[in-house]
């Protein structure tokens, strides 16, 4: 407790009164019943690390190589991998639209979510309503998650093996969503612009995994 209680008589570095009273008219919105929760830093990180694990096909581009005899292929049906892909892609931009229409309750607007990406600066004060919708997002977020990063490792796998055509040009989108995202997490940018810039990758993946699974669905 020491720590935290000269964190707490103790600010490092000057803090803004303009900033503490808007902060304090937002935790007053909440109501006398409000309590402090877990801060949305905490729902945004694993949006864009499954968004990152997607765009990371792109390296595919330089790093794969020829076939070796005794690699391991896939056990997995192309089609499943890039119907699991597209579903995350999907899945994550609903995520986030949630998110924004909670915004006001899980600190996405007002000073909190003006400030950098930072871990102690973007706590809330959360109504009745807002604990449980943060608790849900946080759990359909993490089962994102998994399933990104587990397909995405079998998509490049597949597109190594030629299993899955992947066009330059399919590919050149998953680099751009990945620079794109690279941007936000160099920045610190706050959560409102993270957000916003984490939904419109989502999108964007989503367009490219779907290049990728139509020629599959014909099949």
């Amino acid at each position: 407790m020491g720590f935290l209680k000269s964190r707490m008589t103790k600010p490092a570095g000057p803090r803004p009164g303009a900033t503490l009273v808007i902060r304090a008219a937002e935790a007053a919105t909440a109501g006398e019943r409000g309590r402090t929760a877990p801060e949305a830093v905490s729902l945004v990180l694993p949006a864009l690390s499954a968004l990152g694990a997607i765009a990371s096909i792109a390296a595919v581009a330089y790093l794969a190589t020829d076939r070796e005899a005794e690699r391991p292929r896939v056990k997995r049906r192309v089609d499943s991998i890039l119907k699991d892909l597209e579903t995350c892609c999907l899945g994550v931009a609903e995520i986030l639209r949630r998110l924004k229409r909670g915004a006001k309750s899980l600190g996405v607007d007002g000073a909190s979510g003006g400030a950098p990406l930072k871990f102690g600066l973007n706590a809330v004060r959360v109504d009745a309503a807002g604990g449980p919708l943060y608790h849900q997002l946080v759990n359909d977020m993490a089962t994102m998650l998994v399933l990104a990063t587990q397909s995405s490792v079998d998509a490049m796998s597949a597109i190594e093996d030629g299993e899955i055509d992947a066009s330059e040009a399919v590919l050149d989108q998953f680099a751009e969503a990945q620079a794109s995202l690279n941007t936000l997490l160099v920045s610190r940018a706050g959560i409102r612009p993270m957000v916003d810039g984490c939904l419109d990758a989502a999108v964007k993946l989503g367009s490219a995994v779907g290049q990728m699974r139509r020629p599959h669905l014909a099949a």
